[in-house]
């Protein structure tokens, strides 16, 4: 709204045919802005709500780290290589003929045992080759891996073929959503794929020999799979970092000081996994990137090993445990923390997953979407006190000055009616191409703060002008200027403490008084 200011000057210009010009000098006045601001012109809507004393708290709650521990179970590609042949030299196949075998493939998992895998996603691909000379039939079956509690298995009637040409079948099985058991044939192991292979004669009347060189090849690999449940032990594993984030709405403030009266801030340790776990939070540092002002935070869980209790509930239903960490004005310095503006925070954290090994027996669970996270939650009522505290917006502009048109001085005029109980002062930066301030635009005047009232926190509105001088030097860094740059430094009176109400506005129209020469 504010690049309107700057829109001023284009007047009508009108043309005749005359041999010499004519000039004259005016006053012109002209409606050029009007609105209306809320808290939430300052403060994004979902950074606020109303609490319970029908005034505005400053609301934030954000996942400022989350680990997945399907990052740790990471399901290699793995191939199931079996040549079978028999065991004799040679042998007659009668129509009647099978037999079975049967192989155990182990996934290698470094320190993850599993024992149940539901699958996300993945394939798998088969490649059968087959060098009897009569038709045949093979089918495999991985008895422990089930779709809807069906064991998975392939049957394919293969034609006649030779070892210099082998029947061939091939295919990709999409297996979503399929159970894997890892325990193998005995139901004792670990990591283990079992699985049953059955060779027979596909002939109704015809016999052929094979001999122990006639062997079946199968190539059966898992491909890209992605669990979405697992069980087992998950292994020992020890993560730490230093994780910074921005704070976006604090970064249109710029300078001031505010003084705040309680706040309420929780690191919350979520645990969406049914193992046992460490965690330690070791800093949680505030920046204001405005002036390099640095502010530790210091509570009495700092640097402590929290043990984080496991999931409740099962694959359907489990529910994450959480560890709060509870900061307030009372247990720490989140005031000053505060108080410093911050803009920016630095969170350093360490997580360790089965610290006492193995105490679980194999029972680790991982559930759909589950997750190891940490949460930073705050509610900051909208009770302070402030002093220069300064709100900066930037807008493009586009003003061209007519030729004919030769403005003189004049003046903005901003007629407001304020509900907030906060005084204000405005100031406008004129900025060239290359971002660099070429003038300033600046009232001596205040915005006069709502009345406040000290019993029933609300605020009446209060009414007024606010004057800006525009010189006709001011005008001509109009012509240079690409953007405008809006201070607005906020105040309580005599540093009192005052809530904002939810229903707080500040209306405005901006008005100019030029005095233009016009050349025709």
């Amino acid at each position: 709204m504010f690049k309107y200011l700057f829109l001023i000057g284009c007047l009508v210009l009108f043309t005749t045919c005359k041999k010499t010009a004519t000039t004259w000098e005016s006053d012109w006045s002209a409606p050029v802005a009007y609105g209306r601001l809320t808290i939430n012109d300052m403060i994004p809507v979902e950074y606020t709500t109303t609490n319970s004393d029908n005034y505005l708290s400053l609301v934030y709650h954000k996942a400022v780290y989350g680990f997945s521990i399907d990052t740790l179970i990471n399901l290699p590609d793995t191939s199931i290589v079996k040549k079978s042949a028999i065991g004799v030299s040679t042998i007659t196949v009668n129509p009647d003929f099978s037999y079975i075998d049967s192989y155990n493939q182990l996934y290698d998992l470094d320190q993850i045992e599993l024992k149940k895998v539901i699958v996300k996603s993945g394939t798998l691909e088969v490649l059968i080759k087959c060098p009897w000379p009569g038709a045949s039939i093979v089918k495999f079956t991985f008895p422990k891996i089930t779709s809807l509690g069906i064991p998975f298995e392939r049957t394919y009637e293969m034609l006649a073929g030779s070892i210099a040409n082998p029947s061939i079948a091939q295919e990709i099985i999409d297996i979503s959503n399929f159970e894997m058991d890892l325990t193998g044939t005995t139901g004792t192991l670990i990591n283990t794929l079992s699985a049953e292979f059955e060779m027979g004669s596909n002939e109704t009347v015809n016999s052929f020999d094979i001999t122990n060189m006639d062997s079946i090849e199968y190539i059966i690999t898992f491909k890209d799979l992605i669990p979405q449940y697992a069980k087992g032990y998950f292994g020992n594993y020890y993560f730490s970092d230093t994780i910074g984030f921005s704070l976006d709405f604090m970064k249109n403030i710029t300078g001031g000081q505010i003084d705040v009266d309680s706040i309420d801030l929780t690191i919350t340790v979520k645990n969406g996994f049914n193992l046992v776990a460490q965690a330690t939070i070791s800093k949680v540092s505030g920046i204001n990137t405005q002036t390099g002002s640095y502010v530790d935070l210091n509570f009495p869980l700092k640097n402590s090993s929290l043990n984080i209790n496991p999931a409740s509930g099962g694959y359907y239903n489990y529910v994450p445990s959480e560890y709060p960490i509870s900061i307030n004005n009372s247990n720490s310095n989140v005031a000053p923390f505060i108080e410093n503006l911050s803009d920016s925070l630095l969170l350093g954290y360490e997580l360790e997953i089965n610290p006492f090994g193995n105490v679980t027996a194999g029972a680790d669970e991982f559930f759909p979407n589950s997750k190891m996270e940490l949460f930073l939650d705050a509610e900051f009522p909208l009770q302070f006190g402030a002093n220069d505290v300064t709100l900066v917006d930037t807008f493009e502009i586009d003003y061209t000055a007519s030729e004919d048109i030769y403005p003189g001085n004049g003046e903005f005029v901003l007629k407001y009616t304020n509900g907030f109980p906060l005084q204000a002062g405005a100031t406008f930066y004129l900025l060239n191409e290359n971002d660099v301030v070429i003038d300033s635009i600046i009232s001596a005047a205040s915005i006069i703060p709502g009345v406040y009232n000290t019993g029933t926190f609300l605020t009446a509105t209060s009414a007024g002008e606010v004057y800006y001088t525009i010189t006709s030097a001011n005008i001509a860094n109009l012509d240079l200027a690409t953007k405008v740059v809006l201070h607005v430094a906020f105040s309580t009176d005599q540093s009192q403490v005052v809530r904002i109400d939810a229903n707080s506005f500040f209306d405005f129209s901006l008005r100019t008084n030029l005095n233009v020469t016009v050349e025709l």
